[in-house]
């Protein structure tokens, strides 16, 4: 498995292609809109709760523009993880490590800089890979002045 998939969505949303950050991205990446940027990029540790996020079907090395799927933050998903997967986590909230990958350190994420609500885990702890809900919003931080 790599990176994010939808593993049930309560709507149905087609992929349409989105301007990016001009990088390489795979299949399962998951990338973001922040505010006042017209290009999506790949989400980091430092992404907020509040960006709009989408799961990269079809990318390229050095692209501007990648097939995606845009979250609601409904759809139950499918996340790689950094450290063994453990059903004490469920209900944590939990950074990502990088645009594959959800850094489950077993501590619940309270600051702005989170962006995966763990709900489950699937197969061993070794296969590390978790279920849960992707935070989205509308790019717009809530604590700004």
């Amino acid at each position: 498995m790599v990176g994010f998939n939808i593993v049930k969505a309560l709507r149905d949303v087609p992929s349409r292609v989105l301007p990016v950050t001009s990088a390489t991205y795979v299949a399962g990446d998951l990338i973001e809109l922040t505010a006042g940027s017209a290009n999506w990029a790949a989400v980091t540790s430092t992404s907020d709760y509040f960006t709009r996020k989408a799961i990269v079907h079809s990318g390229g090395t050095t692209v501007t523009t990648v097939l995606a799927q845009e979250l609601d933050g409904t759809e139950l998903v499918r996340a790689e993880s950094a450290n063994n997967s453990n059903t004490a986590h469920n209900g944590d909230r939990m950074a990502f490590t990088d645009s594959n990958t959800v850094n489950n350190s077993g501590t619940d994420v309270t600051g702005q800089a989170v962006g995966f609500l763990q709900a489950g885990t699937i197969d061993t702890a070794a296969s590390k890979q978790l279920l849960g809900y992707v935070l989205v919003g509308p790019s717009v931080d809530p604590d700004a002045a």
